[in-house]
């Protein structure tokens, strides 16, 4: 089963302090904010890369923070296990015993392993250059395209579905060509700073504390929300399956 952790509980608080959902609610803010806020994730997604001569697709699992993430290949077989370290614009590559300096990358020749977290890093800071609703699948989603102040030739674009902020669908393009599409197939947040906290850490790199999210629990056991009491798994799973159709 694909598991999810929802931003909705999270969107219906902030909805809830400015006096319900309005004309006056600007969506893609509060969705950046709740990005912004995120400090731990694990996700998995299938990454489609085109290349000059060939089309290549690849399964990753990614453990993701803000500061430092690592992306494991899962498959093709050939290459699962492989993992890298993306911290700071440089990547260290491991397999099994050996860990390999892969050196820097510039946006503008971003490695595979890289597009997840450099999406996570445009849904939360990313200055937005285009924002529309457009269906995907059976989905209602908010498309937002991004760009990064260390290459503005680079857009991120990513579907999130309206109902419950979760990735569904992303490319990532350079020089308005199309260089990696990715598949959202897992999404689970594992710690989370407020968003008042995550805005005063940007100012001070010395950072704060993050308190871990709750955790999805189709049982309604203590210690979670009623509105995520009440998303079951086979809910959770509907906003990937939907989508994919």
């Amino acid at each position: 089963m694909r598991k999810a952790l929802l931003f909705a509980p999270m969107l219906m608080l902030l909805l809830t302090a400015c006096g319900g959902r309005g004309e006056n609610v600007d969506l893609a803010a509060e969705l950046q904010a709740q990005y912004a806020a995120l400090a731990s994730a694990t996700m998995e997604a299938d990454v489609t890369c085109h290349y000059d001569d060939e089309v290549r697709t690849y399964t990753l699992l990614c453990a993701y923070t803000p500061e430092e993430s690592t992306v494991t290949v899962l498959s093709p077989a050939n290459l699962s296990g492989i993992s890298a370290t993306v911290a700071d614009g440089k990547l260290r590559l491991s397999y099994e015993d050996v860990s390999l300096d892969a050196g820097g990358y510039s946006a503008a020749a971003i490695s595979p392993v890289a597009a997840l977290p450099r999406l996570m890093t445009a849904a939360g800071s990313g200055y937005i250059t285009e924002q529309s609703e457009e269906p995907l699948g059976e989905r209602t989603c908010l498309r937002l395209s991004c760009d990064l102040p260390d290459d503005e030739a680079i857009v991120y674009t990513t579907w999130f579905d309206k109902e419950t902020l979760l990735p569904l669908r992303s490319e990532i393009s350079s020089d308005g060509q199309v260089a990696f599409e990715v598949a959202w197939t897992r999404f689970e947040v594992t710690g989370t700073t407020a968003p008042a906290e995550s805005s005063e850490q940007a100012e001070d790199s010395s950072g704060g504390s993050s308190e871990e999210a709750p955790s999805s629990n189709p049982d309604g056991q203590a210690g979670e929300s009623p509105a995520e009491a009440a998303w079951t798994e086979a809910e959770e799973a509907a906003a990937y399956a939907n989508a994919e159709e």
